[in-house]
């Protein structure tokens, strides 16, 4: 069977206006053209749609069938075409982002709203409290359309673009002696109660890396597993941490004090990552445009 959607649309438009005048003029096609398409379709079934008359068609015992079942096919189809395009347009659709936490809280917000004065019908779900480490992870298996955060390994088929570079910095209390210091070296840590992130944290593994080359010994008084719980700790005067730079959008609400690290700096990328074989939907690509394209507007720390 070949039926066309032509046909079908001939039919229903002959059913629901009772007659070819009517519904010729509704599809602006002539009633022989309309007549051509609807006989066609009657080969098709192998059975009269219609009983003509000189003054009314009606449908037969197979046209009133038919009729219902060929109403909801072109409102599906149409339906279908109209979510499609309002998808092509950015009118609607959702896009699942994850990001560490301080990204998600401090960062994402500004950007989310500026691009839903333009988009107001997107919908965003954020994995707002997924580890850095896991992050690259859930790109590429497919959890999320867009990961923002520190690329760990290579990954042939996760695509990064940067995002913005920070540096691992000290947050102190204000009035802590290393506040007063314009830059601290790695072995000024040494003496002072420290507040540590997560062993399994990239930051606090790259902290303990260059902790161990400056060949001194810090005393950890807390590990935790948040980022913003470590500011609080600070803010509590109950030690010092190393943290990524922007992890000051955060800090801005506390009494501490962010001092650069230096001998050596050590800079720390945070990248935009995608499926490389997985193609993002109409949002999800628009979004992740307006995301690089809007970076540098966010305010972001830039040692």
């Amino acid at each position: 069977m070949n039926i066309s959607l032509r046909q079908i649309r001939a039919f229903v438009a002959v059913a629901q206006f009772g007659g070819f005048t009517a519904a010729a003029e509704r599809l602006h096609l002539t009633q022989s053209a309309l007549s051509v398409l609807v006989r066609s379709l009657e080969r098709e079934f192998g059975t009269r749609l219609f009983d003509r008359t000189t003054r009314v068609v009606q449908l037969t015992d197979a046209g009133r069938e038919f009729f219902p079942v060929a109403e909801k096919m072109l409102g599906d189809l149409f339906s279908a075409m109209a979510n499609s395009k309002a998808l092509a347009e950015k009118k609607r659709g959702r896009v699942i982002i994850a990001a560490t936490p301080v990204i998600s809280s401090m960062i994402l917000p500004k950007a989310i709203a500026r691009y839903g004065k333009t988009y107001p019908g997107i919908r965003f779900v954020l994995k707002d409290g997924a580890p850095a480490s896991q992050i690259q992870r859930m790109v590429q298996d497919g959890e999320v359309d867009i990961g923002i955060g520190p690329i760990a390994i290579s990954e042939r088929n996760v695509c990064a673009e940067p995002f913005m570079v920070g540096a691992l910095v000290l947050a102190c209390p204000r009035d802590h002696p290393l506040a007063r210091k314009a830059r601290v070296s790695w072995r000024d840590l040494a003496g002072h109660p420290f507040v540590a992130l997560s062993s399994d944290n990239a930051v606090q593994q790259l902290t303990d890396s260059y902790i161990a080359l400056a060949g001194i010994n810090v005393e950890t008084a807390y590990e935790v597993f948040h980022m913003a719980t470590a500011i609080g700790l600070v803010d509590a005067g109950l030690g010092i941490s190393v943290l990524p730079s922007h992890a000051r959008a955060i800090g801005r609400l506390y009494r501490i004090k962010f001092r650069k690290l230096g001998s050596p700096t050590i800079k720390r990328e945070v990248h935009v990552m995608t499926h490389r074989a997985r193609p993002l939907s109409p949002a999800a690509e628009s979004f992740k445009k307006f995301l690089l394209e809007f970076a540098e507007e966010l305010d972001l720390p830039k040692d």
